[in-house]
């Protein structure tokens, strides 16, 4: 394996402060944070709070992990992964190469990038800004209670569908009475239309079935076809949806 670096990775490693390898923790240089690919999204907000580096709130509630929100970049609560990032880590699993990417490379829009099918990010340097770590922790503490208030817990992935440009797939959803819609072990949160629960024990391909049905009820009733913003990864996919690595 090796690297062809796009961008001088050796300026963001050589770190004041190391909290712990891998997934235990992350790096911090000045106000630019290395986190590895594995480590849980919550995990850096919280930390990088109460560190009084600022930038990372929203991701306190997204149920995924640094090298997935690169991946999608993921987002929420105004803002999303590339507002901080500065570079990022790929490996090719095919080509079983190693790049170091600036963040000009990722290409990011709305839920999507540049990041191969076949690659898996697995570092990414985030830029953040000096804050008091109270004012942070506040702001993470409301972004909680709201998606508490406001989204369902359980086994889910998150939203399923992105949004339609001006509009919202959970409005669409709800709109066409989806709310609660059950196939065996699955259903439509009647919390927040634009969810998919699955109980204890589900199956991959009820959640699946639940998919395929919202989108095709959505799609006869409004003329909207809804784009996957989850990955499905082992199932045949359709043109709106990317196959996962």
């Amino acid at each position: 394996m090796h690297s062809s670096s796009g961008s001088k990775w050796s300026d963001w490693t050589r770190a004041k402060v190391v909290l712990g390898p891998g997934v235990e923790g992350f790096d911090v240089a000045g106000t630019d944070v290395r986190a590895g690919g594995a480590l849980a999204l919550p995990t850096l907000a919280r930390r990088t709070a109460a560190a009084g580096l600022t930038g990372l709130e929203w991701a306190v509630g997204v149920p995924g992990t640094v090298g997935g929100a690169v991946r999608m970049n993921a987002g929420g609560h105004g803002s999303d992964t590339v507002t901080t990032l500065v570079a990022f880590r790929v490996v090719d699993l095919v080509a079983a190469t190693a790049d170091d990417r600036p963040v000009e490379r990722l290409a990011a829009t709305y839920r999507h990038t540049a990041v191969a099918a076949t690659e898996v990010v697995v570092e990414a340097i985030h830029r953040l800004a000096p804050g008091d770590p109270a004012v942070a922790k506040a702001a993470i503490d409301e972004i909680v209670r709201w998606r508490r208030a406001n989204q369902p817990g359980g086994a889910n992935a998150g939203s399923v569908f992105t949004n339609p440009a001006g509009d919202s797939a959970g409005r669409l959803i709800d709109a066409c009475g989806l709310k609660g819609l059950r196939i065996g072990s699955a259903e439509v949160s009647p919390k927040h239309a634009n969810f998919i629960q699955a109980d204890r024990g589900g199956s991959a391909d009820d959640v699946r079935r639940v998919l395929d049905r919202v989108r095709a009820e959505v799609a006869d009733a409004t003329g909207v076809t809804l784009s996957t913003e989850v990955q499905m990864v082992g199932f045949d996919v359709g043109p709106d949806a990317e196959e996962g690595p």
